[in-house]
């Protein structure tokens, strides 16, 4: 597209080109919701590691198992589901800390920041998982966040001040009720760096359990040339937009001397926002029944258990819902 451009406005820097193609691929991509931007993944959370004792030092950021916690340990270093470097430390009801790294050889952890509490040396612990990050890097919205065995959706819409209120040590250890944003994965080492992470809250499994995902994403520039749109939006839209773009940029550059002049521009860059528009809207309206079709199956935790009737075959259990 961008060589495309380079030919409707003389003068043009390809780079440049290829800058305002993806500033107009972002303005379709932010202004609607897209089915190309609809995306389903899963957690699945690890069973807790308790077995053995660990010595600890204040002050220092590495943590020393014994040889019964390192076997535990190494059963699960990989995955699945999680590797450990994903999954949370903690002693007691003390502070809770991300495991950054694991050498086997010395079983040694290191956590992603300096141990606070006192010292121990063979103090009892547990390695679980309330942190998750984004399956995807692009992450913008939740959509769902369902516990399809225990026919339970989270709810993600507060804030982390709500966990706070109601558990502030983060001590029930049942079935997750809530998921909120915690902070982007700031582990070098980790695969998901710089993805955002979320808190499952008032409730920490300790076993294997997984919830599916549906989220929107925000999408992705071109970096090649081979990258393709998605089916859903034509480029006959991207080059509308990314000309108006171009005519700016050649509006903004006409030299003073009259031999210098081109076109009138303020034209060409109002025909070509009124072509966007047009073909953005016809683009839109053919992909909103996929769209419409996809959010309207769905609904919060407070939305169906209290309208909309259900039934569970594994736990036997089913309501009417409530009359509207």
């Amino acid at each position: 597209m961008w060589q495309e451009l380079c030919g409707v406005v003389p003068k043009l820097a390809p780079d440049y080109a290829a800058t305002i193609v993806n500033r107009a691929w972002r303005d379709v991509r932010r202004q609607n919701l897209w089915s190309f931007l609809m995306f389903e993944s899963n957690w699945t959370s690890p069973n807790i590691i308790n077995a053995g004792t660990v010595a600890t030092t204040q002050g220092v950021n590495t943590i020393v198992f014994n040889s019964v916690a390192a076997t535990a340990i190494n059963a699960q270093a990989l995955g699945p589901p999680t590797p450990i470097t994903q999954r949370q430390f903690r002693i007691g009801v003390g502070t809770i800390y991300n495991i950054w790294q694991w050498d086997n050889a010395t079983m040694t952890a290191t956590l992603d920041r300096n141990y606070q509490e006192a010292s121990s040396t063979a103090a009892s612990y547990q390695i679980f998982q309330c942190y998750y990050p984004s399956p995807i890097p692009d992450f913008w919205a939740w959509l769902d966040v369902r516990d399809i065995v225990n026919f339970n959706d989270l709810v993600y819409t507060r804030p982390r001040s709500y966990f706070d209120e109601r558990d502030p040590q983060r001590l029930i250890g049942t079935f997750p009720s809530h998921v909120a944003g915690y902070q982007t994965d700031l582990n070098p080492a980790s695969n998901t760096y710089k993805s955002m992470m979320f808190e499952l809250a008032l409730g920490v499994p300790q076993y294997q359990l997984t919830w599916q995902l549906a989220m929107l994403r925000k999408g992705t520039d071109f970096v090649n040339d081979g990258d393709e749109l998605p089916p859903a939006i034509g480029e006959d839209c991207i080059m509308a937009k990314s000309r108006a773009y171009a005519y700016e940029w050649a509006a903004a550059n006409q030299g003073d001397n009259p031999r210098d002049q081109g076109p009138d521009y303020r034209f060409l860059i109002q025909n070509a926002n009124a072509e966007y528009t047009r073909l953005y809207r016809e683009y839109r309206r053919q992909d909103r029944e996929v769209v419409d079709n996809f959010l309207t199956k769905r609904k919060t935790r407070w939305t169906w258990a209290s309208a909309w009737g259900y039934y569970n075959s594994l736990s036997g259990s089913a309501s009417p819902g409530a009359a509207w």
